[in-house]
């Protein structure tokens, strides 16, 4: 009997040794791996997180550019070359106030569309004599604001719209002859992954009917 409970007790104790514990040498160092794939994954998250903020922002811009454009291409393709009627008579009376250094003589719009770099103004004339404006304006935070011309039989159009806010203080909008016609771009920023301004603009050109 004496022996066999000293045999049992020899196999406890056996038992003990192999369910040993971690050391704190070995805690340590899973701790340390587990911190450096945590801290891993977090700088993947906050790349695509910060790269797929960029690629919104530039997005949006580019959406807001792409519609400006192709609004402001809708009104000047019904521009004629030359102006079948007055131009300021036409806006005088609509009642519509023009912007500062707006020109004062019809001699000055000779062909249509008409850039104006004093007063920032592309006008343009429809079929029906009817003016339309595209103002520029300089400032913070660069806009355009647009003045429809009237539609055939509806009073009305005697105020400016925004057209689109937010383009670029520097080169907003670009207006410069081609070819007997107009070249128009149009410049935005974005924020990229460094939070540096980048540029994006859409340019097109418009040829008016004869």
């Amino acid at each position: 009997m004496g022996s066999s409970a000293l045999y049992s007790h020899t196999i406890y104790v056996s038992d003990l040794q192999h369910e040993r514990g971690f050391t704190l040498i070995e805690m340590l160092i899973s701790l340390t791996m587990g911190l450096v794939v945590i801290a891993g994954i977090t700088m993947v998250f906050i790349s695509i997180s910060q790269t797929s903020s960029v690629i919104s922002s530039r997005t949006e811009r580019m959406g807001d550019l792409f519609l400006a454009t192709h609004l402001m291409q809708a009104g000047l393709r019904e521009s004629v070359s030359v102006s079948n009627a007055s131009i300021l008579t036409n806006l005088a009376n609509r009642g519509v106030a023009v912007p500062a250094g707006y020109p004062s003589s019809d001699t000055v719009f000779a062909s249509l569309p008409y850039w104006d770099a004093a007063s920032k103004t592309l006008t343009y004339q429809n079929l029906e004599g009817d003016v339309g404006i595209f103002h520029y304006q300089h400032g913070s935070k660069d806009s355009i604001y647009w003045l429809r011309p009237l539609a055939p039989g509806i009073s009305g159009s005697t105020n400016f719209q925004e057209l689109i806010r937010g383009l670029d203080t520097a080169k907003g909008m670009i207006v410069s002859p081609v070819n007997g016609g107009i070249s128009v771009t149009l410049q935005s920023t974005y924020s990229n992954e460094q939070h540096k301004n980048r540029l994006v603009s859409l340019a097109f050109n418009m040829w008016p009917r004869n």
